[in-house]
């Protein structure tokens, strides 16, 4: 192994039983610096980024010597769950299946391991923070590291492309049908920086609503003089603009006042409206 592609991750532990924490449970003294994910935005360029299924289990970070949480806990892990892991830090989710989250809490977070209940975890491995290349440099990192070891309970998630937005909502209706909780994407030739940022975006499921559209916002740029966003009221009284994924033939004959819509969205924001709606089709006639 080329140890000029890699940085070391030094760590110490404490024993905390006071501040809030449970008595036995081990902590790092200082958290893991990882990569937090942003929301999903059309203005990406998906062509740039690699796409995953998003895994509904706890997020692990092995520091080249301990299995942790993102807050730092440590993971009582048996021994031969984690002899093999590499010597650079990588982390990935503990997962036991989709809508197994309880099984892998009730599991993982044991200050005792239980042995047989450990046999059902898998470490998904997605990201290699001790490798110093581009994302997809670590991702073939990582894929050699899981063909060299060839363990049940390691495992590297696979990542793919995709060639439009449209591509990647068809996947995500696709994997979520079937019970996955959504997609992260993953910025190809990024280097690996902590923090909340571009690198890494989630993206939760795309739900279907229904609309009527009350008025519009008249475009600007290259819209002027077409239809920049319909104003659309829910069931509720609620209002908003869809301002995306109309064709340039929908802006410039956009749906009549009085029509319903259907467009898609990807769950909540803070103030109850649909996050990232985009305009999907005209509802057909009842």
């Amino acid at each position: 192994m080329n140890r000029a592609n890699y940085w070391p991750y030094i760590i110490s532990i404490s024993m905390l039983s006071t501040d809030g924490f449970a008595e036995g449970v081990a902590y790092l003294d200082t958290k893991p610096s990882v990569v937090n994910a942003i929301n999903y935005d059309q203005s990406l360029n998906i062509n740039e980024y690699y796409v995953s299924e998003k895994l509904d289990g706890i997020r692990a970070i092995w520091t080249g010597e301990q299995l942790v949480t993102r807050s730092g806990r440590v993971i009582n892990a048996p021994d031969w769950f984690t002899h093999s892991l590499p010597a650079i830090m990588v982390e990935g989710e503990l997962w036991a299946g989709r809508q197994q989250f309880s099984k892998v809490q009730n599991t993982v977070l044991d200050l005792k391991p239980d042995n047989e209940a450990w046999q059902e975890i898998r470490f998904k491995l997605f990201d290699a923070p001790g490798h110093l290349g581009t994302f997809e440099q670590r991702y073939e990192f990582l894929k050699r590291y899981c063909e060299s070891v060839a363990l049940r309970h390691v495992q590297c998630v696979e990542q793919r492309t995709v060639l439009s937005h449209k591509e990647l909502d068809d996947y995500l209706e696709s994997i979520t049908a079937n019970k996955a909780e959504g997609l992260m994407l993953k910025l190809k030739h990024e280097v690996y920086h902590p923090g909340r940022n571009h690198s890494l975006v989630k993206v939760k499921t795309v739900q279907d609503m229904e609309g009527l559209v009350v008025g519009y916002k008249e475009g600007k740029g290259k819209y002027q003089g077409k239809m920049g966003a319909l104003l659309i009221e829910l069931s509720d009284g609620a209002r908003f603009y869809v301002g995306s994924g109309f064709s340039d033939i929908e802006r410039t004959n956009p749906p009549k006042i009085g029509t319903m819509i259907t467009f898609k969205h990807n769950g909540w924001t803070v103030n109850g409206l649909p996050r990232f709606a985009r305009f999907f089709r005209i509802r057909d006639p009842e």
